[in-house]
């Protein structure tokens, strides 16, 4: 029963962390994708509107998106970095931390610790990869060694085919001390060619040093 209750408990904080942007552990996606729309015939009555002199188009200015009053991160955006090792493209488009994270995945319970960290990884060969970012290791200035979370954390790790796109957000709980202190994280994971096993396997580690302050 405990089992069980802790791993709703787990799969209702991964919802929080992917759900919109209203909820208060969401992490903001300043570039979110955008559904394909196939484009269709029209009927001849909407052709026949659509050769109709157009009325001169309204054109408003661009309104920068205030963040949302009750999001819980502090966004570090230029915490950024990127490499192409043998054509995989490695890259880290974000940092963020709180303070106020679900402790023990209890979200009535927000004063956890929590760093946070968008991956993209994107495999431009024709041939098969394999990498963990969601297992990555984080190193933190405030002295902590951590292993992310791989409930809240988006499902990255594995194999990664020719023209595949990966991305999503990877979460470290803090174990002492406060997010808010953190001055710079390191992250280390692996790149790997073919599905991993092979020890000949050309093969990347990275530790990447990201300054918050």
């Amino acid at each position: 029963m405990k089992k069980a209750l802790l791993l709703l408990s787990a799969l209702m904080l991964t919802a929080a962390l992917t759900a919109c942007g209203s909820d208060k552990t969401a992490i903001k996606d300043d570039n979110p994708a955008q559904a394909k729309v196939e484009e269709t015939t029209a009927p001849a009555a909407e052709t026949a509107k659509a050769e109709e002199p157009a009325a001169e188009p309204v054109v408003e200015k661009a309104k920068e998106e205030a963040p949302a009053p009750d999001d819980i991160w502090t966004y570090y955006d230029n915490a950024t970095w990127s490499d192409d090792f043998n054509g995989v493209k490695s890259s880290i488009e974000k940092v963020v931390v709180t303070d106020q994270a679900p402790k023990d995945y209890d979200e009535s319970n927000l004063t956890a610790s929590a760093v946070g960290i968008k991956f993209k990884i994107e495999n431009t060969t024709d041939k098969l990869w394999t990498t963990y970012p969601d297992q990555a290791e984080l190193i933190t200035s405030t002295g902590e060694q951590l292993q992310a979370d791989l409930f809240v954390s988006d499902d990255l790790g594995g194999e990664i085919e020719e023209g595949v796109i990966k991305e999503g957000n990877v979460i470290w709980f803090l174990e002492r001390g406060h997010a808010s202190d953190v001055k710079w994280v390191k992250v280390k994971w692996y790149v790997t060619e073919g599905d991993g096993f092979s020890m000949d396997a050309k093969r990347e580690e990275y530790s990447v040093k990201l300054e918050l302050k």
